[in-house]
C-alpha cells in the first residue's frame, strides 16, 4: 500500500498564518521564544508549519598584513586564520562586542562593548588575554582605531555630553588629547599607514562629511553630503580611502583617490553592504561585509568571493576517550517495519544527494537503504518532492527547571531530535518523549555522554555553533542562529549540515548512531521544503518528521503541545 503524502494534503487547503508564542526559557526567568509559524490548514488537519526565528546579527571584520582575521559575531570576537582554519572564540557572554580592530603588530586588539548602558572601548592581548577597558568615565566611546605606532589609539567620545568629539590616547601611558571640537559629532576616525593623515566622518544637522586631516595642514572637506557617509578606510599604500555612502535605493561602496586633483569614483554596488570599514591585507586584497557575509575581492576584480571558514570537531591529542562509550538506550521502540520513499535524500555523511531511494525503517533504526522496488506487504510512505535530512543535534541544551512532557512536540517540530543537557527529569522524560502519545527529542544525560570526553570551545569552535549553551540562547533559537551563523562565515550548506549532525553527534559520543542516515541508525528523519544543500535556511522548512521509528506531521505535534 502506497500513501502519497504531497497530494493528500493538497485536498482543500486553507492558508492562515499565526503566531506562535511559547515558553522554552533557559536561563532567564519570564523569557519568551518567539516562532512566527506559517500555517496550512486541510478542513481536517493542520498539515504544514515553516518555522522562522528572527535574530539581527552584529558583524564587523578586520585583518592583518598576513590575513588573520578579526570578527564580531552576535556581539563576541572571534579569530580565524586567513584560510578560515582555526576558527577561535576569544570572548564570552558579552553578548555586544562590535567593531574589533587589530593593532599594527596583530598582538592587541580593540573593540567597543555595553557596560551599564554605555558603550566602553576595551583592548585585549591576544597572548595573554588580559582586557583593559580604556574609556574616559562613564560616557559613551565607541569607533576605536589604531595609530600605526602600535601605541596610541583615536576614538569617538561624549566626554563633554556636548556631541562625540575625536581623542587620542596613549595605551602605555594613559595620556589622552582632544583632536576635535566640531559643532556636531566627529565619528569613525582612521590613520594613515605611515600616521601622516587622518579621515573622519562629521555629521551636523542633516550633512555628512568626509574630512582629511593632514600633517600641518588645514582639515580639507573631501565630500559633503545629504545622504550618510560612513566607515572610512585607507588603502595600505595611502592611494585612496574607501568609504560607504547611501542614496535613495541603497548604499554603494566608494573610494576617493588622493591623487592631487581628488577622484571620486563608485566602486562596488548591488550589495547589501554592511557599513562596516573595509580591511585590507594589502594593496590589492579586500575583504568586507555584504549580504550577511564575510566576502574577500581583489582590488581589480569585477566580483566578490564569499569568505570560506573550514570547522569542524577534531579530537586533538590527550582529549580522546579511551574508555568504553556509554550503551545508548532505545526505549519504547515501536514493533513492525514501513518503507520511506525518497526523492532525495542527504545521508549527512556522502557528499550531494541520493536519489530515488527506499529507508527500510524497522523499530527505532533503519534496517537498510535502497534502490525503490515492490515491498510487497510492507507500507510505503511516499514522500514526493520533499527532501530527507537527518534529525538535528543540540549537544548542550540549557533548558528550564519547569520543561515539561508537552515541551517534547515543541522541540521536535524546530527538527531537533537529540539534545543533550542536564535536568532532574533528563531520564523520565526520555523515556516519555520516545513514544507515541507525546513525543520529543532523544534525551541524553550530559554528564554521562560528555564526562569523558573534555572539548575546549576555543580549540574545537564548531560546539559553539551547535549548542544552546555555548551561545547563552535557548534551545531551537540556537539552531536556527547556527544557520544563520553558518551563512555568514560562508559555510557551504553541505558543512553547515554536517555541523548540525554528524560533528554535532561526534560531541556527544553517540555517532555512528546518531547525525546520519546509514544502516543501523536512530531512524531520525527530517521531511524538508525546499533544497537544504543550495540555501542552508531551507532546513527549517519541515513538513514532517519521523522519531524513533514514528512518523510525525507538524499538525500531530501542534495538537500533541496543546496549541
Amino acid at each position: 500500500m502506497t500513501i502519497y503524502i504531497e497530494y493528500f494534503f493538497k485536498i482543500n487547503l486553507l492558508k492562515l498564518i499565526k503566531i506562535l508564542i511559547f515558553p522554552l526559557s533557559t536561563n532567564i526567568k519570564g523569557k519568551y521564544l518567539l516562532v512566527l509559524v506559517s500555517l496550512v490548514f486541510s478542513a481536517n488537519n493542520l498539515v504544514f508549519a515553516q518555522t522562522i526565528i528572527t535574530e539581527k546579527t552584529h558583524l564587523s571584520v578586520d585583518a592583518t598584513s598576513n590575513g588573520q582575521l578579526i570578527i564580531s559575531l552576535e556581539g563576541e570576537i572571534w579569530t580565524a586564520k586567513k584560510d578560515g582554519s582555526q576558527l577561535k572564540q576569544l570572548t564570552n557572554n558579552l553578548h555586544s562586542a562590535v567593531g574589533p580592530r587589530w593593532s599594527p603588530n596583530a598582538r592587541n586588539f580593540l573593540y567597543s562593548a555595553l557596560e551599564n548602558d554605555h558603550e566602553n572601548i576595551y583592548l585585549t592581548n591576544i597572548e595573554t588575554g588580559k582586557t583593559e577597558n580604556l574609556s574616559i568615565n562613564s560616557n559613551t566611546n565607541t569607533h576605536p582605531s589604531w595609530h600605526p605606532d602600535n601605541q596610541r589609539i583615536v576614538f569617538s567620545s561624549n566626554f563633554e555630553n556636548e556631541g562625540f568629539d575625536l581623542w587620542e590616547l596613549n595605551t602605555e601611558t594613559n595620556l589622552r588629547r582632544q583632536l576635535t571640537k566640531l559643532p556636531g559629532d566627529e565619528l569613525e576616525a582612521a590613520w594613515s599607514n605611515d600616521g601622516k593623515d587622518l579621515v573622519f566622518i562629521h555629521r551636523r544637522d542633516d550633512w555628512w562629511s568626509l574630512i582629511l586631516r593632514s600633517q600641518n595642514q588645514p582639515d580639507e572637506i573631501l565630500l559633503k553630503s545629504k545622504h550618510k557617509i560612513a566607515a572610512p578606510s585607507w588603502r595600505p599604500d595611502g592611494s585612496l580611502i574607501t568609504f560607504f555612502k547611501a542614496h535613495s535605493s541603497g548604499i554603494d561602496l566608494e573610494m576617493v583617490i588622493l591623487s592631487k586633483t581628488r577622484v571620486f569614483r563608485k566602486y562596488a554596488s548591488n550589495e547589501n553592504f554592511t557599513l562596516s570599514p573595509v580591511a585590507w591585507v594589502n594593496r590589492e586584497i579586500m575583504i568586507y561585509i555584504a549580504d550577511g557575509q564575510i566576502k574577500k575581492r581583489l582590488f581589480d576584480s569585477w566580483t566578490p568571493t564569499p569568505f570560506r571558514f573550514q570547522s569542524s570537531i577534531v579530537l586533538s591529542s590527550g582529549m580522546q576517550n579511551t574508555n568504553e562509550r556509554p550503551f545508548l538506550e532505545w526505549p519504547n521502540e515501536p514493533k513492525g517495519q514501513f518503507v520511506i520513499r525518497a526523492k532525495r535524500i542527504f545521508d549527512g555523511i556522502n557528499p550531494g544527494y541520493q536519489y530515488d531511494k527506499d529507508i527500510l525503517i524497522s523499530g527505532g533504526r533503519i534496517r537498510s537503504i535502497e534502490e525503490n522496488k515492490d515491498w510487497k506487504e510492507l507500507i510505503i510512505i511516499d514522500m514526493g518532492d520533499y527532501t530527507i535530512i537527518p534529525g538535528f543535534i543540540d549537544a548542550n541544551a540549557l533548558l528550564p527547571n519547569d520543561l515539561s512532557e508537552t515541551d517534547g512536540p515543541k522541540l521536535l517540530m524546530t527538527g531537533i531530535t537529540t539534545i543533550a543537557s542536564e535536568h532532574p527529569k533528563q531520564k523520565n522524560l526520555n523515556t516519555i518523549w520516545a513514544g507515541k502519545k507525546m513525543p520529543g527529542p532523544r534525551f541524553l544525560s550530559l554528564e554521562k555522554w560528555q564526562k569523558k570526553q573534555s572539548l575546549n570551545s576555543q580549540d574545537h569552535p564548531t560546539l559553539s555553533f551547535i549548542t544552546s549553551k555555548e551561545t547563552g540562547i535557548q534551545t531551537g533559537k540556537a539552531l536556527s542562529n547556527q544557520i544563520k551563523i553558518s551563512r555568514i562565515l560562508g559555510l557551504t550548506p553541505e558543512k553547515a549540515l554536517h555541523e548540525m549532525g554528524v560533528n554535532a553527534a561526534a560531541a556527544i559520543q553517540t555517532d555512528p548512531y546518531l547525525g546520519r542516515i546509514a544502516d543501523g541508525a536512530a531512524a531520525d528523519l527530517l521531511f524538508i521544503e525546499g533544497n537544504p544543500l543550495v540555501n542552508t535556511e531551507d532546513a527549517m522548512n519541515i513538513f514532517a518528521i519521523v522519531r524513533n521509528g514514528r512518523f510525525y506531521s507538524i499538525s500531530g505535534l501542534i495538537e500533541r503541545s496543546n496549541f
